[in-house]
């Protein structure tokens, strides 16, 4: 068998030889650039879906947050429109009671200058009646009235009213009571009235005009044919009015 030997140190390659080992030389070097590219490109791939999914993620929570501030705005404009329909129906009811109470106060204004027609309403300060009705109700009398005044400014009339009757005894002798008023058992007024001597007079306190009523109870046997108003301010009676009363059987 034939060994061919190497050449001899020294001796000069062959060119084939060289060539091939520039051909590999030149693969390897090929193959490495392109593994290097691939593995590049591999890196810069991930590194772009790392990047993309962080921006996605990133996008997708400022997204949610901005839903859920929507949504906190559009909960806030439902409560204000609802605050606004409840204020509007509120503003309008207001309004409507408004309007009804100044139709009140025109018309009080007008029955009181019609008032004023009928009845001069005299000098600063004067009190004057200007309606009285008495009517029989039972073992009563009932009565309404109206006083007036020509107040000054800031001033209050205190006072007090006193009803007397004119009329017949049993007997048929007449006379002249003083009427005390019907008031509820157990009330203030009435303890006041027992441990007053003068029960018969009822306190007011007004500036302008004020409206009285109630029941004024009629002494047993006494059969009244005439009232008497009087307006008392201390001890003096600043104004009286009589009015007279239907013919009635006397109450038993």
């Amino acid at each position: 068998m034939n060994h061919k030997n190497p050449a001899p140190e020294g001796q000069a390659v062959p060119a084939s030889s060289r060539s091939a080992a520039v051909l590999l030389a030149v693969l390897a070097l090929l193959l490495g650039l392109a593994a290097g590219i691939f593995g590049a490109r591999y890196w810069l791939q991930t590194e772009a879906s790392r990047e993309y999914d962080t921006m996605r993620q990133g996008l997708q929570s400022q997204l949610d947050e901005r839903d859920t501030q929507l949504a906190g705005a559009l909960a806030q404009v439902d409560a204000l429109t609802g605050k606004l329909v409840v204020e509007e129906s509120t503003r309008k009811g207001l309004e409507a009671s408004l309007q009804a109470a100044q139709t009140e106060l025109g018309a009080a204004r007008d029955q009181l200058a019609f008032f004023d027609q009928l009845l001069p309403p005299g000098p600063k300060g004067a009190v004057s009646i200007r309606a009285l009705e008495v009517l029989r109700l039972g073992p009563s009398l009932q009565y309404k009235t109206l006083l007036m005044r020509n107040a000054p400014e800031d001033s209050l009339f205190s006072g007090e009213l006193q009803f007397t009757a004119s009329g017949k005894q049993a007997d048929g002798k007449k006379a002249k009571v003083i009427l005390e008023a019907v008031l509820a058992p157990g009330s203030d007024e009435t303890a006041a009235s027992e441990a007053n001597p003068e029960n018969s007079r009822l306190a007011i306190s007004f500036d302008e005009f004020q409206r009285s009523s109630g029941l004024l109870a009629i002494p047993q046997g006494f059969t009244p044919e005439s009232v008497t108003l009087n307006v008392l301010e201390g001890k003096k009676v600043r104004v009286s009015r009589t009015v007279k009363l239907p013919d009635l059987p006397a109450p038993e």
